[in-house]
């Protein structure tokens, strides 16, 4: 089977027409759809299913009730019609299913299942089926004991890892779905008609007995044995739905607990977001009286151009009457020295007495810097206004207001932004926090507890039933072999289809263990081939199986490794889901929601190489801390032949949107 397109309308967060494309190219057959928690990706898986099945799944697998599934806004305004379509092909034919639910006439507000009508068409080739044979068609390429196998989220995983655990409920519950799922329950079917014939015969036998004379106590430890056996067996069957009913309320009470727990977090972290926000107003209240004071000042920010341009010009100013003044004393300290050399004759440089020449030499220069320095006129007065004026200037000029105002705006728009955040978060926290009772929690807590030790009791006591059960029939069969060289006794027509009820039964069960055993074989040697393929542990030399189809790591000497990862009991819960779907169907589309929560990157690359080689479609529901779009993405690149984004209109609406062609 494989996939072609989902379309589907107001189901769960989908308001209004969704659809998707599902890759049709074997060589790019990966559909990666992303999306953050609560955004809507199980609900694409669960569109799926409920197309297919009817129902849809949340935690702990529970079925959710058909009236929680329609699109909450679109129920709001009054549309309460939910509609889902699946195309796919098979073996050359193309097939069309959908499925709707709408509200029945007299109904107001739905409040419990029955109150929609739903209806379910298939076409195949374009032609609509009967529907008394869309279930018979279905069950050739997607029977729904096999769907926990195509469709399953990371759940499904931990569950999947009880199964290592020997005698527990929940790993007898998936054992038994692994079983049906692999053909197991025709033979088991097969032994119960066995038994059943079997059962009549024996209490025909007893009668027959009773009729005969000399055979009355064989009779009447005959009747007692069955009259001993039908009440263990009624036993049996009222534990076992005790025991379903106290599971059930148990995982309700985890699921509020559980909730519970959150809302006790939700309180911590309301009273350090309150904390916060009241730091958060301080803070504010403080860079506002700073921003008036810093406003006082920006006048200058106004004429700060202008004010700079005229203190540049007096510097200009004051700088050229600085160079005047140099050049004037250099020249009065000439004059001195030539002034000194020709009253003395002497050299005033080196003392030594100056000739004729260079005296007139020295009168001719004299004269000449006399007549210069005339001109190198400095107005004091002047010089000091200047030097006045650049230090009026500079006071104005100084790091004004400017760059802390803008500073204390951004801060402010910070804290404003921080704020909206804050207030956003302790209304949802107000939310969590209202009505609940701390009382009430302690209670169901107690309840929970209860109900754990109930579980093991009432498990204690189907175990002895079963023992009860076993020693009566053995004891029934040793009263039926005592009789069976009594000629009399042995040749009447119940008698001999009593014995043939025993040996089909007999037959039935040889045949069921030998089955379980060449596909514990099968699950087992395809579980490893998946396993060596995705783990990046090479020590490790393969898988066994158990009874239970649980899988035990080897390491390289063959030896049980005890104590496994989070990420290797991931591992191997994949591998063993992929031995099973191999095993027991043919290559078919996978959908996998949230797989690789525990999981390193080397890890998740080999998945990603791996997977999709074992199945025409894999369809991958994550996020991106699951599979990065510039890491694992990039590595698997060439196998993807479409990739979607969820994003959230509004906590009741999602939308979809392809984002790689």
């Amino acid at each position: 089977m494989k996939l072609i397109e989902l379309t589907a309308r107001n189901f769960m967060p989908y308001r209004g027409d969704v659809s998707v494309s599902f890759p049709r190219d074997s060589d790019r057959n990966v559909m990666l759809v992303f999306g953050d928690n609560m955004r809507g990706k199980t609900s694409l898986l669960n569109a799926i299913r409920w197309t297919f099945y009817g129902e849809a799944l949340g935690r702990h697998s529970r079925e959710i009730p058909l009236h929680h599934l329609p699109n909450k806004d679109a129920a709001l305004e009054g549309d309460w019609t939910m509609d889902t379509c699946v195309t796919f092909e098979d073996d050359g034919h193309a097939y069309e299913l959908r499925r709707r639910a709408t509200k029945r006439a007299l109904v107001s507000i739905p409040q419990r299942p029955e109150d929609f009508e739903v209806v379910r068409m298939l076409k195949k080739d374009g032609m609509i089926l009967g529907e008394h044979l869309v279930d018979l068609e279905l069950n050739r390429f997607a029977p729904k004991q096999t769907s926990r196998f195509f469709l399953f989220d990371g759940e499904l995983l931990q569950e999947y890892e009880n199964l290592l655990l020997e005698g527990s409920t929940q790993g007898q519950l998936i054992k038994e779905a692994i079983e049906q799922a692999l053909g197991v329950p025709a033979l088991i079917r097969g032994r119960e008609d066995a038994q059943t014939i079997r059962k009549q015969a024996q209490k025909q036998y007893t009668k027959d007995l009773e009729k005969m004379s000399g055979f009355e106590r064989q009779a009447e430890r005959r009747a007692s044995l069955q009259n001993s056996i039908d009440i263990i067996e009624a036993d049996v069957v009222a534990l076992a739905a005790s025991l379903a009913a106290s599971t059930a309320e148990r995982m309700e009470l985890d699921d509020f607990i559980e909730k519970a727990e959150k809302v006790y977090q939700a309180k911590d972290r309301l009273i350090a977001a309150q904390k916060i926000l009241k730091e958060n107003t301080e803070r504010q209240a403080e860079l506002g009286t700073e921003r008036l004071g810093l406003i006082r000042d920006a006048w200058r920010e106004l004429v700060r151009n202008q004010l700079t341009l005229k203190r540049d010009q007096l510097t200009d100013s004051s700088q050229k009457v600085s160079e005047v003044l140099i050049q004037r004393a250099q020249m009065q300290a000439r004059i001195h020295h030539l002034t000194n050399s020709i009253r003395t004759e002497l050299c005033d440089a080196c003392g030594q007495t100056l000739h004729a020449d260079k005296r007139e030499k020295a009168a001719a220069e004299l004269g000449k810097l006399e007549i210069e320095i005339r001109s190198l006129v400095v107005d004091a007065q002047a010089n000091l206004t200047i030097s006045s004026q650049i230090n009026g200037l500079n006071k104005l000029l100084r790091p004004g207001p400017a760059g802390e105002l803008l500073s204390a705006d951004r801060e402010l728009l910070r804290l404003s932004v921080a704020q909206t955040t804050l207030d956003n978060e302790i209304d949802e926290l107000d939310e969590i926090m209202k009505g609940q009772d701390a009382v009430a929690m302690t209670r169901k807590r107690a309840r929970r507890d209860g109900l754990v030790k109930e579980e093991g009791r009432i498990q204690q006591e189907i175990n002895q039933a079963k023992i009860k059960l076993d020693k009566a029939e053995k004891d029934l069969a040793m009263v039926a072999k005592a009789l069976e060289n009594v000629p009399a006794a042995h040749g009447t027509r119940s008698s001999r289809v009593a014995r043939l009820g025993v040996q089909l039964d007999d037959v039935f069960s040889r045949s069921i263990e030998r089955l379980r055993d060449d596909l514990k074989r099968r699950v087992e040697t395809l579980a490893n081939e998946a396993f060596k393929k995705m783990t990046t542990q090479s020590k490790y030399s393969g898988l066994r199986i158990n009874s239970n189809y649980g899988l035990t790591i080897l390491d390289e000497r063959g030896h049980d490794v005890t104590v496994r990862s989070a990420g290797a009991e991931q591992i191997v819960a994949l591998s063993l889901i992929d031995g099973l779907s191999r095993a027991g169907t043919s290559a078919g589309p996978v959908v996998m929601d949230t797989p690789f929560g525990r999981l390193d990157p080397n890890h998740r690359a080999n998945i990603l190489a791996y997977l999709p080689t074992t199945t025409n479609q894999l369809i991958l529901l994550v996020h991106d801390g699951e599979v990065s779009k510039t890491g694992e993405m990039k590595e698997i690149a060439s196998r993807i032949g479409c990739a979607y984004e969820i994003t959230e209109v509004n906590p009741r609406h999602s939308q979809i949107l392809r984002v790689l062609r």
